[in-house]
């Protein structure tokens, strides 16, 4: 469907849903629209009116997915036109210039919602775009966003993404595929780029996310400026981020757990790009192929422990219906991490799910704590970095906790 083709569509929501919307909510869901005859097709234009028939909110509508519209202006109407979509472009590139100038070139150039364009994000890999779509209603519109890409943000060559949903409702004769390549050449190996002044590599394609943890450099700078002289335990250490920002931080030694060997193997080449030497037999760096709560036993039985414990699980829980199983596991998470931490050291504990809020999520990880016989200090609590601004409450996903582990709890 040509953006020519598109038509807008009136979207009708109760006026407590028209309140939200006024204070910065992105979202409709299929749930919400009141007038529930409606049709169209993903990328149309769904308009809102208040009670008094004046603008209220213009975004993308998309009837194959739970979000029926995506808010993208309000207040006053606009023309979604390709300035319009550059002028967010460039506002959101605006805000990450900084991070350049602090030896990082790879980060999130567009956090969806939270800057402007909901159902889309952006990556920057050195000079490597990754899109990445959450709706096909930016299917018609990407012929005004891509050229952008190029120009003002000299991304070539940018590869296109889809999410899970995407691709499951994607027809055959979808003008896009998931992994195309948008404009410039193939990419055709990992891609190299630079965070707080270290090398790493990404899988653009095949990896999860669009390739990196890019959320978590913050963290991962964190703990270089804890690591010196010190022991590490990295669980779920995936490709490796914050083993090489402990040995650039001075850390005498880390073990990595993770249960992807595709993952345990870009690990080995981040560090190889940092550190070579690490890679030598006796040189402080092993890793443990495996389900990260049997590592932690066998640890356990080995009676190994550790100055700095760090616990960076995949998202527990996908949905709120996941939430009390997910609590439960980040409470099994640190009361394992917790037993494996020396006294004194610390562990770092963090969730990625949505679902799951930042004070609940602490309260579980200082249960498992406790339930450790430990006690601790909380020195920390951390949340999105620069380059993932959240504007709204839903958008807030990342949390992470540093806590001081002492030997057992005061009488």
């Amino acid at each position: 469907m040509e953006a020519d083709d598109l038509k807008t569509i009136k979207i009708k929501i109760s006026k407590s849903l028209q309140t939200k919307i006024r204070k910065g909510h992105p979202w409709v869901h299929f749930y919400q629209v009141k007038n529930i005859s409606v049709k169209g097709r993903p990328g149309d234009y769904g308009v809102i009116y208040d009670p008094d028939n004046r603008f209220l909110a213009l975004g993308l509508y998309d009837p194959l997915s739970d979000i029926r519209l995506r808010v993208l202006q309000t207040g006053e109407p606009a023309e979604l036109d390709a300035e319009f979509f550059r002028e967010r472009l460039q506002r959101a590139a605006g805000i990450r210039r900084s991070l350049e100038s602090q030896g990082t070139t790879g980060y999130r150039i567009v956090n969806g919602e939270n800057d402007g364009l909901p159902g889309l994000t952006l990556d920057r890999y050195q000079n490597v775009g990754v899109l990445k779509l959450y709706t096909q209603a930016w299917f018609p519109h990407l012929e005004k966003i891509v050229p952008w890409i190029e120009r003002d943000l000299k991304l070539t060559p940018c590869v296109l993404l889809f999410s899970r949903h995407v691709e499951r409702t994607l027809p055959k004769n979808a003008p896009y595929q998931n992994q195309t390549v948008l404009q410039g050449s193939a990419v055709d190996g990992p891609v190299r780029f630079l965070e707080n002044g270290l090398h790493f590599e990404a899988d653009v394609l095949q990896g999860q996310k669009t390739g990196f943890f890019l959320d978590q450099r913050e963290n991962r700078q964190r703990v270089r400026e804890l690591a010196a002289d010190k022991s590490v335990l990295n669980a779920f250490s995936y490709t490796g981020g914050f083993t090489v920002s402990a040995f650039a931080g001075g850390a005498r030694s880390v073990l990595e757990i993770d249960s992807n060997p595709l993952a345990m193997k870009a690990a080995l080449e981040n560090l190889k790009l940092n550190f070579p030497d690490r890679l030598e037999e006796g040189n402080g760096f092993e890793q443990i192929k495996g389900d990260a709560f049997k590592s932690f036993a066998r640890l356990e039985r080995e009676k190994k422990s550790f100055d700095i414990v760090i616990l960076d699980p995949p998202a527990f829980a996908k949905s709120k219906k996941h939430i009390r199983n997910a609590l439960m596991a980040y409470t099994r998470l640190a009361r394992a991490g917790a037993k494996r931490t020396r006294d004194g050291g610390i562990l770092f504990a963090a969730s990625c799910s949505a679902s799951v809020k930042a004070n609940d999520f602490y309260r579980a990880t200082l249960l498992g704590i406790s339930s450790a016989g430990k006690s601790c200090e909380v020195l920390e609590r951390t949340g999105h970095a620069t380059d993932h601004p959240v504007t709204f409450s839903e958008g807030a996903y990342l949390k992470g906790i540093y806590c001081k582990i002492n030997a057992s709890q005061p009488g």
